[in-house]
């Protein structure tokens, strides 16, 4: 359901997100939008189909309110609309206006995320404006074309090995470079001469890559073992008695709870945090997921302990999340690190929440023995399994394995 408001100073500077982002439309200037991020954060962008093109044209105008205000962000977009009423696509219009000199390390950046729109979370934007500011700061306003493959490898390797002002860090310095890739392939494709031609058509990142310098990194492939179960389970369920005050409490008993939840259902993070008790169904006793990593609706059967768990969160209250924050109709944040270190020292073993959605894995790869229950059990999505696209899993076909996983969980744990 989209939102709409009249923009008004009033109702932008209330707007908040419980949600990783939240869209708001204008109702005076059709085709602006506001995101509003979970950080607070709001961004004017215009979002507009041309004829012609497959995907739709995002452009970003501008943070409200300390790059743009209201005013100017309509006037902005009713331009930039104009533009595209006639078939001209904006962003082609400024690039034509730049040559090669004046395209920057920063601009090629923000054309990058301008033209990503709502479809980049925000996470993701500042983890490459981090590696940009941090480890390639005096790049920022270099041309693009001036940066050349003997300093792109020049500085993975003195990120890798933490020389000059870098500390060492062979992963950082790989995704450094994967950003920087990125914004090369993006420029590669979005910037073009008078004739057409791309003006960017090497990718200096490529040296790492014919010289196979990339830095081995360590896949963390973690999980709570089966022997570690029971304590697990007892150092989890412990959480409220080791906090004072009762709003700690509280929100350590949801904490728990989430814990356990994700361990016996292999939900994605988001995907549990975000449950609303609409997605609940007691009468035929299962759940749904609608917004998905991979964007299909997942549903699960609901086993004994799964409704034990939603029992213990039914509190009376109006709040729609099933894990509820501590303030009205938000959900549970994520576990800080301060409960974090408090659960992983109560549980006796590391663990961060892809490990319980990786044990509940490991567990149905053991007791389910068809492979396309099992991808339906994990929401996995395979493009290449072209067969497993004519194979429908009914809810009723998973809710032996459900109760198989959990009895085998249950095995360990008591």
């Amino acid at each position: 359901m989209s939102n709409t408001a009249n923009f008004t100073k009033r109702k932008l500077d209330s707007l908040t997100s419980i949600k990783d982002r939240e869209i708001w439309h204008d109702t005076q200037v059709e085709g602006l939008s506001l995101k509003v991020s979970k950080a607070g954060n709001k961004t004017f962008f215009i979002r507009k189909r041309m004829k012609g093109v497959k995907k739709q044209l995002y452009i970003t105008l501008g943070k409200y309110p300390s790059e743009i205000t209201i005013a100017q962000a309509r006037s902005q977009a009713i331009q930039q609309l104009n533009l595209t009423a006639t078939g001209v696509n904006p962003t082609h219009v400024q690039t034509d206006r730049l040559s090669k000199a004046e395209i920057t390390l920063q601009k090629v950046f923000d054309d990058y995320i301008r033209s990503r729109g709502t479809k980049i979370e925000e996470s993701t934007v500042e983890n490459y404006r981090s590696a940009l500011n941090i480890y390639l700061g005096n790049w920022k306003h270099k041309p693009l074309a001036d940066i050349t493959r003997n300093m792109v490898e020049q500085r993975h390797r003195d990120i890798t090995y933490g020389l000059g002002k870098f500390k060492e860090s062979p992963t950082r310095a790989n995704t450094t470079m994967r950003v920087l890739r990125a914004l090369f392939n993006y420029a590669h494709g979005q910037y073009e001469d008078s004739k057409g031609e791309p003006l960017f058509i090497h990718n200096p990142v490529q040296r790492i890559s014919h010289n196979k310098s990339w830095n081995r990194e360590k896949v963390r492939q973690g999980l709570v073992n089966n022997y570690e179960l029971k304590q697990w389970y007892e150092g989890i369920m412990s959480l409220p008695e080791h906090e004072k005050n009762s709003v700690k409490k509280n929100s350590a008993e949801v904490v728990r709870d989430l814990f356990i939840f994700i361990l016996f259902t292999g939900l994605r993070r988001n995907e549990a945090l975000e449950l609303k008790w609409e997605d609940i169904d007691f009468k035929d006793n299962s759940f749904v997921v609608e917004d998905t990593k991979n964007h299909e609706t997942h549903a699960l059967p609901l086993t004994k302990t799964l409704l034990e768990i939603l029992d213990r969160r039914k509190d009376g209250s109006d709040n729609p999340y099933v894990f509820q924050g501590q303030k009205p109709n938000t959900h549970l944040s994520p576990p800080q690190k301060r409960q974090m270190a408090r659960a992983r020292d109560l549980a006796g073993c590391y663990f961060n929440l892809h490990d319980l959605r990786r044990t509940f894995e490991t567990t149905a790869s053991r007791v389910v023995f068809s492979t396309y229950n099992l991808k339906k059990l994990i929401n996995h999505k395979d493009p290449k399994d072209i067969t497993g696209r004519y194979i429908i899993i009914q809810l009723e076909d998973l809710r032996e394995p459900m109760n198989l996983i959990e009895a085998e969980l249950w095995s360990h744990i008591k």
